[in-house]
């Protein structure tokens, strides 16, 4: 360990202090930082990777560039020698006169400029100047994580003066480069945080919830006992389960011959169980690869999650810590010692959320995106975890496709430097590593022979899809109605999807008011359908009841629905197949003629605006036999080749050139990278409406525990919930608070309703105060209505009578 005494650092430098037990001093807490990083690099297996890492950035000077990684997390907080911070803050007697003229407590930037110095040093006698110049880059990336260790990345080059028209010829991989100094930087706020926390709170961090050979030997046992799995390998299936069994068993034997490859495709067709495959090919990787020790799932809607759960603890039970980590779960409360103190425990938990401290890990792809690409400290907390995991991608093709060809270079990337196992899954899956350079050691798809399944008569028959609707040059509503008339005979359970949510509204109030329909229950599902609604008729939907849904397309993934008839308003062909998944789902209906027809109605230029996929749409009839054979190569291919095309236009897309792009890379322009690699770009103003809310006979994990906020007929109220998150800044201790607020979040979810915000100009048309991010409506009853749906159009309405 390096002896900080070189640096003028002695038993009298504090760090920090709380009340109640003597100071922690600077060498006390620059060595627990220390030791927690090395923990960290030894139960992640790090140490090994980031060598390597460091090796494709220079070979020459590794070993150099490994010790001023390390030194730069045990040398984050040397600027605290700072007489004003050892005064003013630590209330250190001893620099009270020596303070000077600085009226400044900062210490980060003051520590970089510290560790700077030191390695210069270090760096002046070798090699060449280039050799150097090199070297000093290195070093001032490194120095740019202490300097923001309480802050946020932003443009290195803003940092310091820096020359950068040697970049080139220092001939450091941009990707590679950025990733290191990400690392670095997750590492250093990681460890310092622990370290701080064991100090001020008396907790030490022991586990960082990762799968140990132990625990991966009962949990292979527990999947291979789950009764399915055991009907799989005896080869007692039938039906449509010989083929889902045929899939399973293929990916997981070329998952076996392939596992030095880092990204796996798994293309499997709607109704496939491409859930139970996935586990498995997790299972497999974590029992083959001993460095492998946690998992995470990816879903781009958090109605996804809620079920994937519900699989993992079917066959897992409690013997695999899964977590949801999302804006609307609550943190799970940590309570393993009754004599622990209230306070030790919300830390505790509040940590496990904070650093991912669980076996798996299901969250969304906004979650994921922010740890590999975004700046703040709770951005990248989790980064170090991905290290040695199997990350599981579902649904991909929801992505914002100008963004593939960028996230593709870092994926593949990524999975490299850190031993990261990617299983990227959907019925729809494009080959993205079409749109870069790669080698043949990352990407392998895991089913040889995809006709063998997708023009099997169980996938490829299970809708029958007609296109006559697409005939009519304009269709109107009364012609969905007379076709609608024509097959309600024949059907019980009858979907529709439009494109618009005026639409969907419009046609579902003359759907509810026709006489010729009363036999149907009618629901309108939209998103501005609160949870509990939502669930309600996909409840509804499994009874023996005559059902029509119109829908907009939050039906198109992660609604567990299985309907007879569907007719669907056109729009991209990733959501055709999708639409398409929510029609005779379990393929149990052949005897019912399941059917869909495509309509075209509202132009979808305007919604998928920016979209490549758009121009390849089932008005060509080219793309209705893609649809219909299940062969989405063509597509795929033509859409790709656009990508490619784009990215090499400064003019085209949303990032332009992939040159221009790589630049901000070189220069570690960690905001450009964020702001380019933002999944959501629109902002939201976030509505309150405070009703209440019928929740009887919903068995969801944040409505439990929570009489506090219920009424006296047992509903929901949500003004209730609303006081109570009013009140959250009084509550002591800031674990404690954050666990409320992600309490709060969860139900809240239930009143909350969003409106785009298409400029700062912008004004709501009615509203009672704001507070804490949220516009409360406490005059709400003429916008919603008995099941808690949000009329936007009457709200909107509002605002226009403003100016009548």
């Amino acid at each position: 360990m390096m002896d900080l005494k070189m640096f003028e650092i002695d038993e009298t430098i504090l760090a920090h202090r709380v009340e109640g037990k003597a100071k922690e001093t600077l060498i006390e807490h620059s060595s627990l930082t220390l030791a927690y990083m090395e923990k960290i690099l030894e139960d992640k297996g790090l140490e090994t990777i980031i060598k390597e890492l460091i090796l494709e950035i220079d070979s020459n000077a590794s070993q150099l560039i490994f010790a001023m990684f390390k030194d730069a997390v045990y040398l984050h907080d040397l600027g605290k020698k700072n007489p004003y911070f050892q005064a003013n803050k630590m209330e250190n007697k001893l620099f009270s006169e020596l303070m000077g003229a600085s009226q400044s407590s900062e210490h980060s930037f003051g520590s970089s400029t510290e560790y700077i110095n030191h390695y210069m040093k270090k760096i002046e006698p070798l090699g060449s100047r280039l050799e150097r110049e090199r070297l000093k880059f290195i070093l001032l990336s490194f120095s740019y994580a202490i300097a923001k260790h309480h802050g946020r990345l932003s443009a290195f080059e803003d940092y310091r003066e820096m020359n950068f028209t040697h970049l080139k010829k220092f001939k450091i991989p941009p990707f590679e480069f950025y990733i290191l100094n990400k690392l670095l930087f997750s590492i250093l706020v990681s460890s310092d945080y622990y370290a701080t926390t064991e100090y001020m709170a008396d907790l030490k961090t022991t586990d960082f919830g990762l799968i140990g050979q132990t625990k991966k030997q009962k949990l292979m046992e527990l999947f291979e006992e789950d009764e399915i799995i055991q009907n799989i390998r005896a080869d007692r299936v039938e039906g449509i389960n010989i083929l889902r069994s045929q899939m399973f068993l293929e990916a997981e034997q070329n998952l076996k011959a392939n596992l030095d490859k880092h990204i796996f495709y798994l293309e499997a067709p709607t109704g496939s169980g491409k859930t139970l495959t996935s586990i498995n090919l997790a299972m497999n990787l974590l029992k083959e690869r001993e460095e492998l020790n946690k998992v995470f799932y990816i879903f781009p809607f958090n109605t996804l999650v809620e079920q994937t759960r519900g699989v993992f603890e079917g066959i897992f039970g409690e013997h695999l810590d899964v977590e949801v980590i999302n804006s609307i779960t609550p943190i799970k409360e940590k309570n393993d010692n009754e004599q622990e103190a209230e306070e030790s425990r919300y830390q505790k938990s509040y940590m496990n959320r904070l650093f991912f401290h669980n076996e798996l890990v299901i969250t969304t792809h906004i979650a994921f995106f922010n740890i590999l690409f975004g700046t703040s400290k709770e951005d990248n907390f989790p980064l170090w975890q991905l290290a040695n995991s199997v990350i599981i991608l579902d649904e991909i093709q929801s992505y914002d496709n100008n963004l593939w060809s960028y996230m593709t270079k870092f994926f593949s990337i990524y999975a490299k430097a850190l031993n990261i196992k990617i299983i990227i899954m959907s019925a729809t899956l494009p080959k993205l590593d079409l749109l870069i350079e790669h080698d043949d050691t990352l990407f392998v798809d895991l089913i040889s022979n995809r006709a063998n399944y997708f023009e099997n008569d169980y996938f490829k028959k299970r809708v029958e899809i007609d296109y006559a609707l697409l005939e009519y040059k304009e269709i109107a509503f009364d012609d969905l109605k007379e076709k609608l008339l024509e097959e309600s005979e024949n059907y019980n359970k009858i979907l529709f999807e439009f494109i618009k949510k005026q639409s969907a509204r419009a046609f579902y109030t003359q759907i509810k008011e026709d006489y010729d329909f009363e036999a149907f229950e009618v629901y309108e599902l939209s998103g501005d359908d609160n949870k509990a609604f939502r669930q309600k008729v996909i409840n509804r939907t499994k009874e023996d009841v005559k059902i029509i849904v119109i829908a907009t397309q939050v039906i198109e993934a992660g609604v567990d629905i299985d309907m007879d008839l569907g007719f669907k308003d056109i729009s991209t062909l990733d959501s055709e197949e999708q639409f398409m998944g929510r029609v005779n789902r379990s393929c149990k209906k052949l005897h019912l003629n399941p059917k869909i027809y495509f309509f075209n109605m509202d132009d979808e230029h305007g919604i998928y605006k920016g979209d490549n996929r758009i121009e390849f749409n089932l008005r060509t009839p080219k793309y209705q036999e893609v649809l219909k054979s299940k062969d989405f190569r063509p597509f795929y291919d033509e859409m790709l080749n656009k990508l490619k095309n784009n990215d090499q236009n400064i003019e085209q897309g949303v990032l332009g050139n992939f040159e221009a792009f790589e630049e901000d890379v070189k220069k570690l322009n960690y905001k450009a990278i964020q702001d380019k690699m933002q999944l959501i770009r629109s902002e939201n103003f976030r509505l309150y409406f405070p009703f209440a809310l019928d929740i009887t006979g919903y068995d969801f994990e944040e409505l439990k525990g929570i009489d506090e906020f219920l009424d006296e007929e047992g509903w929901l109220d949500g003004q209730k919930v609303w006081e109570v998150y009013q009140e959250m800044s009084s509550i002591e201790g800031y674990a404690k608070q954050k666990i409320q607020h992600y309490r709060l979040n969860s139900l809240m979810q239930f009143f909350t309703f969003n409106i785009i915000k298409y400029s700062e100009r912008q004004v709501l048309p009615h509203y009672s105060e704001e507070f804490g991010g949220y516009y409360y409506v406490e005059s709400y009853e003429e916008f919603i209505d008995e099941d808690g749906k949000f009329d936007r159009e009457a709200y909107l309405a509002k605002g226009e009578s403003l100016f009548l």
